[in-house]
């Protein structure tokens, strides 16, 4: 490179060029070197070796040097030992200063004329503003280096010197730099896949009456850490001059782990999902590079992964910074045979990288973790309890669907759609499969409750399924997911009174809040919170009849409620940050279903009895007037029971045979069962007894249009327009809220037929 080298000073030649580059090599290297200059018989031999010391900020290095001349009648030799360190200030800057001892020598026929001796001293800087320049300062001989001879008198023989150089990489791999001191120097190199080096560069005197250029070439190839070189140098009046070079580059690892710490200890297997929503690890990355370094970052846990998780990242030249990891899982991690049992393990992070095209690696095992059975839990965080919760679980699925689409026509008949009747339904099928609430023996909930450091034990809503035996958490997450199945949302109730620790649910009514006394006997049978009314139900009571639980939810819920010692926990905004875990039940055999099982015919007379509780508080405990049977007669229409309804319309009307409203809500009774010729009838009654009326003409036009006749629709509704023009512009509204009014999904498959003398058992 034309002797520029003050600011490369990228290997171990720099300790005589520019001994502030020491520190940048971050490596050990040995060089030799050895030419024939110019041909003429005189040996220039190079020996260097550099070492980094205590940091990769401090280097050391010591190199000789030796040009020698001996043609068995006159001899000269010149050898000078150079001792160099190197300090990183700052990552732009260096600094670095030689010691060296000069000996000289020369013969005449073996004997020795003037042996001489002597110390002279370097210091050099090297400035990095931008990641691709660097300028270098050299200053050489300071005072100047003198040698003594052995009759004591001194010479100097090297006078104080001063060398600017500069580099530029213009693009990866191109290096060119200039030097400039008693001559200027040129040179370029270009690097090619870390492996061949090409470079040129020329020389030349500022002065003198003839300035001599030196042109030089050269090329090297590297094998891992052995670099084989050769250069060529051209003299215009001398024979040239070739060069060999062997290095020894032993780089070590750039890149090392400095810290490491797991954000989750123990590790919970149920709460993989959350695990991999999050940062899982944080790791501290040292480079000691002067380069943009693009590593892969790696992390093993045994027991839960078969192939280590990694991620890439690039990190800063020379920095030390701590790095967020994430984490995946084995999908099987709920699900192996190691996933029951609990596991010490000993996580591990690699890092891998290349550096100088060699595969490098830095590894570091973190502390021990425990690795938790799927089934285990702790309460420090009671919203972690949605990870249990499993609505997609293929057998909570199918056990809601199949109980839930037989029992349709209860559903519809006796509990008019509601979410308190899907409620019901499920309640009343777990108690009919067989499940029993069970205290775990070993982690009881109402002694752990308190600990927020003890091991809990929860089940998985589809095991709690099949072993039909468990704790009030595992039957709290099966019937929230059983809801939740349904679309039906539930929150959790974290009681923490000391000694008194429990969980139940509360599943949304689908009630709006100002209409709690309309479809309630009371507040204090149901909870007002977030805008929805929620119903309270104590999963343990299963077995027993819904409204048992539904009593005793309520209870405990006010009691709890009034000392502040309950926790409501929203599962829907508890899973989207605990996810659900990824947990597959084995297949098994649903429950055969044949007729209404007891426990739901309880519950329908019950359910029946306290809905007829609330018509009787609707018309103050009286039926004396027709307008009492009329009032009557809409609530049990608006709860879903048209037989009731149409019941007490007809006693109405016989009671007072001119009552439009009456007549009409019978027909909007037969309207909600889909009977809509007959419903047209009592519409057009309605409007016999009333004259034109806007309420009853828009129930026809609803109706033309619930049977498939637009064009009759649209005609009826133009109709009420005329009447009364408030209604202007609401055709697709009124229409569309019509037929939503109505849009049941039907569920395929078996369903209950209810028999005239089933009917007339449940009236009883």
């Amino acid at each position: 490179m034309g002797g520029a080298f003050v600011a490369v000073a990228n290997d171990a030649n720099t300790i005589t060029w520019n001994p502030a580059g020491l520190p940048g090599l971050r490596r050990t290297e040995f060089t030799t070197t050895y030419a024939d200059l110019y041909a003429m018989g005189i040996s220039q031999s190079y020996l260097a070796f550099v070492k980094p010391l205590l940091s990769d900020r401090f280097a050391v290095g010591m190199d000789w040097s030796s040009v020698g001349f001996d043609d068995k009648e006159l001899g000269y030799s010149e050898n000078k030992l150079n001792f160099a360190f190197g300090f990183e200030v700052h990552k732009k800057f260096s600094l670095g200063a030689t010691l060296k001892y000069l000996f000289r020598d020369m013969t005449l026929d073996g004997t020795s004329y003037g042996k001489s001796s002597g110390i002279g001293y370097d210091v050099g800087f090297l400035i990095m503003p931008l990641k691709k320049l660097r300028m270098g300062i050299g200053l050489y001989d300071l005072g100047g280096t003198q040698v003594s001879y052995k009759d004591k008198t001194s010479e100097t023989i090297l006078g104080q010197a001063f060398k600017l150089g500069i580099s530029y990489m213009p693009i990866n791999g191109l290096t060119l730099a200039a030097d400039f001191g008693d001559r200027y120097h040129l040179g370029a190199e270009y690097v090619l896949a870390n492996r061949l080096s090409f470079r040129a560069g020329m020389q030349q005197d500022y002065s003198g009456d003839e300035p001599i250029m030196v042109i030089s070439a050269g090329t090297s190839i590297k094998f891992k850490s052995i670099i084989v070189e050769y250069g060529y140098e051209s003299h215009p009046y001398l024979e040239p001059t070739h060069r060999i070079s062997l290095a020894l580059q032993l780089s070590p690892a750039v890149v090392s782990i400095t810290t490491t710490l797991i954000a989750h200890n123990p590790i919970f297997r149920s709460l993989h999902r959350y695990y991999e929503s999050e940062p899982f690890v944080k790791v501290g990355l040292k480079n000691i590079s002067d380069a943009d370094l693009p590593v892969d970052v790696s992390l093993f846990v045994p027991t839960m992964m078969d192939n280590p998780h990694s991620e890439t990242v690039t990190l800063p030249p020379k920095s030390e910074e701590e790095y967020d990891i994430g984490v995946s899982f084995s999908s099987d991690v709920l699900t192996s045979k190691k996933a029951t049992f609990d596991n010490l393990v000993q996580p591990e992070v690699k890092v891998s990288y290349k550096q100088g095209g060699e595969a490098k690696l830095a590894q570091k095992k973190m502390e021990s973790s425990y690795v938790l059975g799927k089934g285990k839990l702790t309460w420090s965080n009671p919203d972690m309890i949605a990870c249990y919760v499993t609505p997609a679980d293929a057998i909570v699925d199918k056990f809601a669907r199949s109980f839930i689409q037989y029992y349709t026509p209860v559903l519809n008949d006796y509990f008019g759609r509601s979410n308190l009747g899907r409620g019901i339904i499920l309640y009343d099928a777990l108690g009919t499969h067989g499940l029993v609430y069970n205290i775990d023996l070993e982690t009881p909930f109402l002694d752990i409750a308190d600990d927020k450091s003890a091991f809990d034990t929860v089940k998985y809503p589809g095991d709690m399924l099949r072993d039909k035996i468990g704790d009030c958490d595992d039957l709290t997450t099966l019937y929230g997911s059983l809801m939740g199945n349904l679309g039906i949302e539930t929150m959790f109730l974290d009681v923490f009174k000391p000694g008194a620790g429990h969980i139940f649910l509360m599943f949304d009514s689908g009630v709006k809040p100002d209409e709690v006394g309309k479809y309630f006997l009371d507040e204090t049978e149901v909870v007002v919170l977030n805008d929805k009314v929620w119903i309270p139900i104590e999963a343990t009571l299963v077995g027993k009849p819904f409204f048992s639980a539904w009593k005793q939810g309520s209870l405990k819920y006010n009691e709890m409620k009034s000392e502040n010692f309950v926790n409501e926990i929203s599962v829907k905004e508890a899973s989207a940050k605990y996810l659900a875990g990824s947990h597959i039940t084995p297949d098994m055999p649903m429950p055969e279903i044949n007729g209404i099982n007891n426990l739901l015919k309880e519950d329908i007379k019950q359910y029946g009895m306290w809905l007829e509780q609330i018509v009787y508080n609707t018309v103050g405990n009286k039926l004396d007037a027709a307008e009492d049977y009329y009032d009557a007669g809409v609530k049990y229409m608006e709860f879903g029971r048209y037989k009731e309804a149409m019941n007490m319309l007809e006693t109405a009307l016989n009671m007072k045979p001119v009552f439009p409203d009456a007549v009409n809500t019978l027909g909007v009774c037969y309207t909600k069962k889909e009977e809509y010729e007959k419903a047209i009838e009592f519409y057009k009654k309605a409007l016999k007894q009333s004259g034109e009326h806007a309420g009853y003409m828009l129930n026809i036009a609803i109706t033309h249009f619930m049977t498939g006749n637009k064009g009759l629709a649209k005609q009826k509704f133009d109709e009420v327009v005329l009447i009364d023009p408030v209604f202007a512009g609401k055709l697709d509204k009124i229409f569309g809220a019509a037929k939503a009014s109505l849009a049941v999904n039907v569920p395929k498959g078996p369903k209950l037929e209810i028999s005239g003398d089933l009917e007339a058992e449940l009236a009883a």
